[in-house]
């Protein structure tokens, strides 16, 4: 496979400045056994051999903190027990959803990183993998990906697995990462984008196109929204039914631009009253949106609910669902706004035309074209059948084509590979 010290030193020069916050205080943020089948095995001790009939796969990600990456996680441990037993390792800090995963037993380990590149947090994924003897990696999001090949090269040899969800920006392809990925590549693993878009940038960035598969995001469509389920929602926002309501949900961080869909908004409600916006998430940008729909005179029309872990219950109380994004690799919250039969306008960006037929499950605009959304939302507006069509067409095609038992069935069938994969020569840990 090649000289995997070579290949630290080289990713540490190509992309030392990549990585954000190396390790710090190693944390374990649970203990508990996974299953009878390990603990009745020694689990946790070094000579200890985990049973045979289950797949042992470790998740490793930036952190469990509120985000569609991090759900999607939290729902691949849950729903692929017990065949495949789960442990997490966050490069961060463990973040606010690990105690959904430690609450049914499934342990999450937190790295700490600090600022910088350093392989030494490699060495600690590696020891976390031996420990539990784990057949694959499964890496989500770039630092993630280097440094479990970093983990992988220096362990027992598990395999590796990893998908890219999105991109921070919309900024031109990286030139380190155009360096360093031709060559990591070799070393073996799967490669997974969530988008086409996503992995023709990828590919822009070194990958091989035959590299990379796409595997979409996907959600439980559940069952179709019900009246009540919209009065309910309504009675939550302190809205009724004389409200047209427009909505979103998502992080409060610049990359969803939701500055846009405020102008926006602002463009489109104009005199009438009874138009509102339901922006559903929170984030660092939570007082500058609050500014700017001061600033645009709808304050008084912009509802704020800041983070709601249950944010889909609120969806069957909007009339429309609205993305602002500069990029999104495959937005879940679009999905999820299809299953509730809601017509989608969001800006033609990432993975989101992948998910969003233009003109047939909703209307796709440029980003950053705030005039743009707002005749697409006034458009919509003037059309209760057209929405209605929208929203049925959008819930039949989150069933056709993005539902999570597709997506888990495509990482399970990657996990098996890699779980076959005979271990790369390893480095004393």
């Amino acid at each position: 496979m090649g000289d995997s010290s070579g290949v630290i030193r080289l990713i540490k020069v190509c992309s030392s400045a990549e990585f954000g916050p190396p390790a710090g205080a190693f944390s374990v943020v649970a203990r508990q056994s996974w299953s009878p089948r390990w603990h009745g095995n020694g689990f946790g001790r070094g000579d200890s051999k985990p049973m045979p009939d289950s797949l042992r796969i470790m998740q490793v990600v930036l952190s469990l903190a509120p985000g569609g990456t991090e759900r999607l996680v939290i729902e691949i441990c849950r729903r692929l027990a017990p065949g495949v037993e789960s442990v997490v390792c966050c490069l961060d800090a463990a973040g606010e959803w690990a105690n959904e995963l430690t609450s049914l037993g499934i342990p999450v380990h937190a790295l700490g990183r600090a600022p910088g590149f350093h392989p030494s947090l490699g060495r600690a994924i590696a020891r976390l993998a031996d420990r539990y003897h784990v057949d694959a990696l499964h890496c989500h999001h770039y630092s993630p990906y280097v440094y479990g090949l970093v983990a992988t090269l220096l362990g027992r040899g598990p395999g590796l697995v990893f998908t890219e969800h999105g991109r921070l920006s919309d900024q031109a392809p990286s030139r380190k990462r155009r360096r360093i990925n031709p060559l990591i590549e070799r070393f073996g693993g799967e490669i997974f984008a969530v988008s086409g878009d996503l992995k023709r940038h990828m590919v822009a960035e070194g990958f091989s196109d035959a590299r990379i598969s796409v595997v979409h995001n996907g959600i439980d469509v559940g069952p179709p929204v019900q009246p009540e389920d919209r009065a309910r929602a309504r009675r939550e926002l302190g809205l009724d039914r004389s409200h047209f309501v427009v909505g979103s949900v998502g992080r409060l961080d610049s990359v969803k631009d939701f500055g846009s869909l405020i102008d926006a908004f602002a463009f489109a409600s104009g005199t009438r009253p009874n138009w509102r916006l339901v922006l559903v998430g929170g984030g660092p940008e939570e007082e500058a949106l609050r500014h700017a729909a001061r600033a645009r005179g709808v304050e008084r029309k912009v509802v704020f609910t800041r983070f709601r872990a249950d944010a889909r219950r609120l969806l069957p109380g909007l009339d429309l669902f609205a993305s602002s994004s500069i990029h999104e690799g495959l937005s879940l919250t679009i999905l999820e706004a299809m299953a509730c039969e809601l017509p989608v306008v969001a800006t033609r960006v990432g993975g989101t035309p992948e998910a969003v037929a233009d003109a047939q499950t909703g209307l796709l605009v440029p980003p950053r074209a705030p005039q743009a959304l707002a005749d697409a939302l006034l458009a919509l507006a003037a059309s209760p059948e057209r929405r209605r069509a929208m929203g049925c067409a959008g819930r039949l095609r989150a069933i056709q084509h993005f539902t999570i038992d597709r997506m888990l069935d495509s990482y399970l069938t990657a996990y098996r590979r890699q779980a076959r994969v005979s271990a790369v020569p390893a480095v004393a840990v």
